[in-house]
């Protein structure tokens, strides 16, 4: 038998934690069939998948992931299992919708994915969002980018971290995010951020973009555009705007404006 409870669901996303009752017997299906999009995560024992002729071990280093109609079958090594872990079940609107932005497709041919330090570092703000009860919208943009990274093969050959190391990694890189988000318009630098995040430059660098996916200039960058969008919108002016988001330059902020977001920021809304 196996137990679930949902943990938080919307219309785009349902997080939902499963295990077996103690004590109870569990008998494993002839077949299985996935009817969501899923990404789950094992955080205790494991279990044997079956696919064909194909075979895969689910242990606490590997995610499975399934799509509308996929059949399967799972095998137990006890009668009484005691595998347990939660699973992201992804809308179909949702999934377009990362499908579209990344220009990826949920074309996987393999439904084991190793658990690579992003990865990781996204299951573990995930669960910390439902703790923290930060609501749906923060559960969905993670949500989503969980689906966007999981097939990142340049992240797949990293030394994978301890749970205890992508915790401590995650509150150093999620201080860093808010500073940045909070004083993009100051002349920050590496050294300064790292500092505050209370790590080394070189390892602070390199740590971030391993677990948000991009580096930190890149990161702070894309606050500035998303601010200086936001100005647009409201009726600011282009020179206004360019030094109000950071951007010491009116030539370098209209040509990154313009090659980010596709138009010169003087059109921007009109």
């Amino acid at each position: 038998m196996i137990r679930s409870r949902v943990l938080q669901e919307d219309g785009q996303v349902s997080l939902i934690r499963f295990d077996h009752p103690p004590g109870r017997r569990h008998d494993d299906p002839a077949e299985e069939l996935s009817t969501w999009h899923s990404v789950s995560f094992i955080e205790r024992g494991g279990f044997d998948l079956h696919r064909g002729d194909g075979r895969w071990r689910l242990h606490p280093a590997a995610l499975f992931v399934t799509y509308p109609g996929f059949s399967y079958r799972c095998t137990h090594g006890a009668s009484v299992p005691d595998d347990a872990g939660f699973s992201v079940q992804y809308a179909p609107v949702l999934v377009d919708d990362v499908q579209r932005t990344t220009g990826r497709h949920w074309t996987r041919s393999v439904p084991v994915a190793p658990l690579t330090n992003r990865l990781a570092y996204l299951r573990h703000r995930l669960l910390e969002a439902v703790g923290a009860g930060e609501g749906a919208m923060a559960a969905t943009a993670l949500a989503g980018e969980l689906l966007a990274a999981l097939d990142d093969s340049a992240a797949t050959a990293a030394r994978p971290f301890r749970p205890e190391r992508v915790a401590w990694y995650a509150r150093r890189v999620d201080l860093a995010r808010e500073l940045l988000a909070s004083r993009f318009d100051e002349p920050l630098s590496l050294v300064q951020v790292a500092r505050e995040a209370g790590m080394s430059p070189f390892h602070f660098s390199r740590v971030f973009r391993e677990l948000v996916g991009m580096p930190p200039h890149r990161y702070l960058m894309r606050v500035r555009l998303l601010r200086a969008a936001q100005r647009l919108r409201a009726g600011a002016g282009v020179t206004d705007t360019c030094y109000a988001t950071g951007f010491n330059n009116l030539s370098h902020f209209i040509r990154t404006f313009r090659r980010t977001l596709g138009v010169p920021p003087s059109r921007f809304g009109a």
